[in-house]
């Protein structure tokens, strides 16, 4: 290798390292302050009618004085259906605001996934709203597309997939 390929390299290496930060990023770029990951589920299970249902549950920490919690701690899946034969999925979440002092919008998706843990569909999580240390009841619908044969799964569960919390500073 000569002089010139091993300076392109170095220069190449340096300008990734500089685009997506040494250690400890998390994504995002032009001043993002977003962070998500997947840490809530909720699982269902078949009915005669075709449908499929069930409940879930995720745990936060407790806020300190002026503290902001993380996306992923404010929301908790309540319930998830997903009907075979229609082809549409839902879920009901808890979303609770653990900000102590700011108002706070989610976005995101809840993920649908079969019994080998494939996803199959998602539902978008739009603009919920919430006050400091307030909780909402939030429902996310979406569609999927049946196998050739024209069936859905036969069991799964759905999780969050990438949220992101927007918090107010203005009312902090």
């Amino acid at each position: 290798m000569n002089r010139r390929h091993i300076r392109a390299v170095a220069v190449f290496g340096l300008v990734v390292v500089t685009l997506t930060g040494a250690r400890g990023s998390h994504g995002g770029g032009c001043g993002s302050s977003h962070s998500s990951s997947s840490s809530s589920s909720g699982g269902y299970s078949s009915s005669s009618s075709g449908g499929y249902s069930s409940s879930g549950s995720t745990t936060g920490g407790t806020p300190t004085s002026s503290s902001t919690t993380a996306p992923e701690s404010d929301i908790r899946i309540t319930d998830c259906k997903v009907d075979s034969a229609a082809g549409t999925l839902s879920a009901t979440l808890s979303v609770t605001n653990g900000n102590s002092g700011s108002n706070a919008t989610y976005n995101g998706t809840v993920e649908f996934t079969d019994e080998t843990g494939a996803t199959f569909g998602s539902a978008m999580i739009s603009s919920v709203k919430v006050p400091a240390g307030q909780t909402q009841s939030a429902n996310v619908s979406g569609t999927f597309i049946k196998n050739p044969n024209g069936q859905g799964p036969s069991s799964g569960k759905c999780k969050l997939g990438p949220v992101y919390k927007v918090n107010d500073l203005s009312t902090g």
